[in-house]
């Protein structure tokens, strides 16, 4: 199954923007200038500035995290998300070879959608699908990370 996650706002995200626009209105009345330019930069974080991501557009709010690992805990990564091993072994660094594993996760709600990537030819090529992790799974993969 194919999934889109996209960038959306989180409450920091839009805290941030709101102080500086309010710096930047502030500063208008000190110095015009620097005033207007920062205040643009706080309109233009309000465009810009997304930390979240949502699966699809809806639902809940995930964080997304990208770790590099050695390729010898492969086996033991596709036996998790596949289901046949319980407690994946994940060393951090390139010993041997790189993967990469993304994970977009909630810590309250207990889901995590994860995906594991080889690195070859200079690019990352993913070696499995998105796969949906719930309830413990879910929370022993985001503990490793």
């Amino acid at each position: 199954m194919e999934y889109n996650f996209k960038k959306v706002h989180t409450g920091k995200d839009l805290i941030i923007s709101t102080i500086v626009l309010l710096a930047g209105i502030g500063l208008f009345f000190v110095n015009m200038g620097l005033g207007i330019s920062i205040a643009i930069c706080g309109l233009f974080l309000y465009l810009v500035y997304k930390g979240g991501y949502k699966k699809d557009g809806k639902g809940i709010l995930l964080t997304r995290k990208s770790e590099d690992i050695c390729k010898a805990c492969r086996t033991s990564i596709i036996d998790f998300l596949e289901g046949k091993n319980n407690s994946p072994t994940i060393k951090k660094g390139n010993e041997g070879g790189s993967l990469r594993l993304d994970v977009y996760f909630n810590n309250a709600e207990n889901v995590a959608y994860a995906q594991l990537y080889d690195f070859c030819n200079y690019t990352y090529e993913p070696a499995t699908g998105i796969i949906e992790l719930k309830g413990d799974k879910a929370d022993k993969l985001i503990s490793l990370l």
